[in-house]
């Protein structure tokens, strides 16, 4: 009997809002043949554009609340200091309709910017898609993936092959992380509104709040949009790089690929998210097992000890695995840097960073490993 499906792993229930997104990349694909190699300088270009209207977005949005609030005060009444709380109230419900009209206006257009551009990076990254319904299980996984990546949703917290992505997060924290994902865009919105009066003082009162609000919306819409590019590249070049780390273990015996698993799979708790790349991985890593287990049950000490007793040529398959691995579910920093270094601590190899960086900056450059 065969695994489950990866993208099913993955995603085993998607939203309505999931299901659209991945319907509207899959018309994407329909409508434009996959490439048979990844196009840098069209991705460079399709990248800068992406986040270039993003920005425009943030400036028109933030021009336009900045300036209403500044045509409020200046010139819908005669003495707007002199009006009491209740007195401004009506101008203030008027101010609140349109910015929420803007706001929604512009969320529509930067989530259709969004899906447009995971779309586009996924193909120009030399996503191997097919024209056809349905997808390869691999596809459809990459799908689920940029759509959540598009849409910003939270780590999904179902297991994967039995690993618990939220194994290192419980209770009140898990919690907390869900409520604040959920409040973020309004929150980073009074936040920034606040900081805004607090530097800006009085200075908003002279008419300065539309020239600094619409480049600080840019600033922000353009960070979330090279975000989420750099994201959907890393996602579409996923399931070629996952190919070739599986050919480079061909010739490691089995109790190294289940090492390596092992180690995918704390990883997966590490980052307290499901990588689509480790989901494939994973799926491959138990598929090439002539056991071909379900789930994997991580047990991290037990992995480690295993790791320090293995011979110099398993070792260095190991290494270089779990090195690949660990720059596919992203940069190389925090609790990917902390388990990297815990892996070559254990196996009394010396880590180089130079190397490593080098390995990330190749790996979306030329799509290698």
């Amino acid at each position: 009997m065969s695994l489950t499906r990866p993208d099913k792993e993955y995603a085993p229930t998607p939203d309505l809002a999931q299901r659209w997104a991945g319907c509207y990349i899959q018309r994407y694909f329909r409508r434009h043949s996959a490439l048979e190699s990844p196009n840098p300088l069209a991705l460079k270009h399709a990248k800068r554009w992406i986040i270039v209207w993003a920005a425009l977005a943030g400036i028109m949005s933030g021009s336009l609340i900045g300036g209403a609030e500044w045509w409020m005060r200046q010139f819908a009444t005669d003495n707007w200091e002199a009006m009491n709380l209740r007195e401004q109230l009506p101008y203030w419900a008027g101010y609140m309709a349109f910015a929420g009209v803007i706001t929604v206006l512009e969320i529509g257009f930067l989530y259709w910017n969004a899906l447009r551009g995971v779309a586009s990076v996924s193909r120009l990254a030399g996503l191997g898609y097919r024209q056809t319904v349905p997808l390869e299980p691999e596809i459809q996984l990459t799908v689920h993936g940029v759509s959540r990546v598009a849409l910003e949703y939270p780590s999904p917290g179902s297991l994967i092959y039995g690993v618990d992505p939220h194994a290192y997060l419980r209770g009140w924290k898990l919690t907390l992380r869900a409520l604040l994902y959920r409040l973020k865009i309004s929150l980073s919105s009074f936040i920034l509104r606040l900081v805004l009066r607090r530097l800006l003082g009085r200075l908003t009162l002279r008419g300065l709040l539309p020239i600094f609000t619409g480049p600080l919306y840019a600033i922000w819409n353009g960070w979330i949009a090279w975000r989420i590019t750099e994201e959907a590249h890393l996602q579409a070049s996923g399931p070629a790089l996952v190919k070739q780390l599986m050919a480079a273990l061909d010739n490691s015996d089995e109790r190294t690929r289940l090492l390596v698993a092992q180690g995918v799979g704390e990883l997966i708790m590490r980052n307290q998210h499901p990588h689509p790349n480790l989901v494939l991985l994973l799926a491959r890593l138990l598929d090439s097992v002539s056991a071909k287990p379900h789930t994997l049950e991580v047990d991290w000490p037990t992995a480690l000890r295993d790791y320090a007793q293995l011979t110099s040529s398993s070792r260095q398959a190991l290494l270089n695995a779990l090195t690949q691995a660990t720059l596919l579910s992203g940069n190389y920093r925090g609790s990917r840097k902390r388990f990297l270094s815990e892996v070559f601590a254990t196996c009394q190899t010396p880590l180089l960073k130079a190397d490593i960086i080098a390995q990330q900056q190749r790996l979306l450059s030329e799509q290698t490993l």
